[in-house]
């Protein structure tokens, strides 16, 4: 699958790695010159520099033939034009978008963006009380019936809580992308402790997110 993400923000930096990690083609447009090149020192040839929202720069990074356009930047309206681009003028198949401020979800749907993601709370908050009990959320398949982007909420009992990130054991081919603590969202580190209602957002493969699951929420 070709994804094209607006925004190396710090979703979007994450997002990058664990697509890339799940065997998709990737390519992230930035505006940031700086931050192209420490994408590029890093990850490799998938930073092109230009701005996300122009035509002529989605058309060199290929957005008529993407399969997703995921914009991640950090400003609610430049997501909304790149989405709206994308499916207007290259007529892209799926949009997704990153937003801060939850007043702007329905502008964003009126006007046909596929799937609207709060950067913050990650959609969890409005959904626990239809899933009592389970603070489990997929969020996206990202390969066809092989890897999926879930969020787990670490419950207060769990066996997780106080421990270092980097002693915990992940089930094969797992990533955890970010870490959302309730002062803001931290980049998944093996020092990083994780603490009782932290949101891990992570990749796995479809069917072993029980397995993930458990290990993050059992006692």
């Amino acid at each position: 699958m070709y994804i094209l993400v607006i925004g190396c923000s710090e979703v979007g930096y994450h997002l990058t790695k664990a697509l890339l990690a799940s065997g998709h083609e990737v390519v992230v447009v930035e505006k940031s010159r700086a931050r192209c090149d420490l994408l590029t020192e890093e990850l490799g040839s998938v930073a092109l520099h230009g701005d996300g929202t122009n035509q002529i720069t989605l058309k060199q990074a290929g957005a008529s033939r993407a399969d997703v356009v995921i914009a991640a930047t950090d400003r609610d309206e430049t997501n909304l034009v790149a989405c709206q681009v994308a499916k207007h003028v290259f007529q892209t198949a799926r949009t997704m978008a990153l937003i801060k401020d939850p007043k702007n979800e329905p502008i964003f749907q009126i006007l046909g963006v596929d799937v609207v993601v709060n950067s913050t709370h990650l959609i969890l908050e409005s959904l626990e009380e239809r899933i009592p009990g389970r603070p489990l959320l997929r969020l996206m398949n990202l390969r066809s019936s092989s890897m999926e982007l879930v969020s787990i909420t670490i419950p207060e009992d769990a066996g997780v809580v106080g421990r270092r990130l980097g002693d915990v054991e992940l089930p094969p081919r797992s990533f955890i992308s970010l870490v959302v603590k309730s002062n803001g969202v931290e980049r998944p580190s093996g020092d990083l402790v994780l603490d009782a209602e932290d949101e891990i957002i992570a990749v796995t493969p479809s069917g072993g997110e029980q397995t993930l699951y458990d290990i993050l929420t059992g006692i």
